[in-house]
């Protein structure tokens, strides 16, 4: 099959017609998610050095970086911007594909900023890119087992697609920017709990939208850059791709952003069910931190190759420490991205509970990301013994979060950043994005 070209086709000749209500109404929930976390990410750990390389770029004056002041080249913005969503780890994702609606979002507006588009034209890039990056995510899951971060390899082709879409390319020109943005493609998982895993995300919106502006310029790539058998799929994979007829047999049927959950807590994915069943056995109970003697909590063989982290040492390996997760469950009221300060991992309350967390592998569960369920023990100081098997989180498919039961989560991230004003306006915008006739004005309404 002729998959690339397949792909283009898709994109270029989708129009914001074609949706349904309900992948409109997502859509914007999703894009009020993830732009709270652009606007929190600039004061997050690492994100000041994005900002003085991006200032230290120069270049026309494009897109806004956010938090900055200033704006940029379209490429250098989105990759700051990028980097800022990710930076949070509040992004949201749908598996087995492993791929973010946040890698997306910091290329589509900053695009969409540049071009003065339409929030329809915002949606439908959206919508298309998501598609595509998330259909090659599950026909390439063995890249992840190989160690590939598929969520920014994968990205960087959604990204190239969200360009493309946004700029009005044809067919030919849409194939292009795949197989120009194909070459970039990468992102490597064993990179979790630093800031070059921060990047990533980056990286993958500055390089899609590279390939969309080559491929409208004219700049080629091999046409067959997917499926060839010398070309991204195989290599990536080895060569097991799995039914990649699916890509396009399964193509909108329905759109996979309808499987992405959006997260609670900003930390890894897959801590997210075993911090809120903490929380909940902590509440339930009317639990301390000192009535708890131990946790155990049994894991697949893949889950410690992300949540690596016992004893953290920095903010970001902190939002992949399964003790400290743990730990800011039980000794905070909330599980707020101040729980993962420098300050909290210091706290000797925290370290003293970090040590109460035991990690046990279960090899004989397999190596996969989903498709598993933790059981996690808890021990008490009275001899009581609590366990629980969490199958899934708030804000998890199906049971998807609505519009206005996003809102607290926005208003998490940009309360103390923007003036009430710009916060209720922003809103407003995202509540009627599709009616939106140019991206840019919301993108002026947060930018400071």
């Amino acid at each position: 099959m002729k998959t690339t070209r397949e792909i283009a086709a898709r994109v270029s000749g989708t129009q914001f017609e074609d949706f349904s209500d309900q992948d409109v109404s997502y859509s914007k929930t999703l894009a009020m998610s993830a732009l709270g976390a652009m606007v929190a990410g600039p004061h997050c750990v690492g994100s000041d050095k994005i900002t003085r390389y991006v200032k230290r770029a120069g270049g026309a004056e494009e897109a806004s970086v956010l938090g900055a002041g200033m704006k940029a080249p379209v490429e250098m913005a989105a990759l700051a911007n990028g980097t800022f969503a990710h930076a949070t780890e509040y992004e949201d994702d749908s598996f087995p594909e492993a791929v973010s609606s946040y890698t997306l979002f910091p290329a589509i507006l900053a695009m969409g900023e540049k071009l003065g588009s339409s929030g329809q034209d915002v949606i439908s890039a959206f919508i298309l890119s998501y598609e595509a990056q998330a259909r090659i995510g599950l026909a390439c899951r063995e890249a992840r087992r190989l160690g590939f971060m598929v969520l920014s390899l994968a990205g960087s082709i959604g990204c190239a697609v969200a360009g493309a879409k946004l700029l009005k390319l044809d067919e030919e020109s849409t194939a292009n920017a795949i197989a120009i943005a194909s070459s970039q493609a990468s992102g490597i998982g064993y990179q979790t709990g630093t800031m070059s895993h921060i990047i990533e995300m980056g990286f993958s919106a500055r390089n899609g939208l590279t390939a969309a502006l080559l491929a409208a310029d004219g700049f080629t790539g091999q046409q067959d850059i997917l499926e060839a058998p010398r070309g991204l799929f195989n290599i990536i994979t080895a060569g097991k791709v799995e039914n990649p007829d699916a890509i396009l047999g399964d193509w909108g049927k329905p759109y996979r952003i309808n499987e992405i959950g959006i997260k609670s807590y900003p930390c890894c994915y897959h801590l997210q069910r075993m911090i809120e069943t903490t929380a909940a056995v902590r509440e339930e109970e009317g639990l301390s931190a000192d009535d708890i003697k131990s946790i155990s909590v049994e894991v697949n063989a893949f889950f410690p190759t992300v949540v690596q982290h016992a004893e953290p040492n920095d903010e970001i390996q902190a939002q992949f420490s399964l003790p400290h997760s743990l730990a800011i469950a039980m000794l905070e009221p909330q599980v707020l991205p101040s729980g993962f300060s420098r300050e909290k991992i210091n706290d000797p309350k925290f370290a003293a509970f970090r040590k109460k967390v035991e990690t046990i592998v279960r090899e004989d569960w397999g190596w996969t990301p989903t498709g598993w369920t933790p059981n996690l023990t808890y021990r008490l100081a009275d001899g009581r013994i609590i366990k629980r098997s969490p199958e899934t989180a708030r804000g998890q498919p199906p049971a998807l979060l609505g519009f206005a039961e996003c809102i607290p989560k926005y208003r998490g991230c940009v309360e103390g950043v923007l003036p009430e004003s710009q916060i209720v306006t922003s809103i407003e915008i995202m509540a009627k994005m599709d009616k939106c006739a140019d991206i840019g004005e919301l993108m002026r309404t947060v930018a400071v």
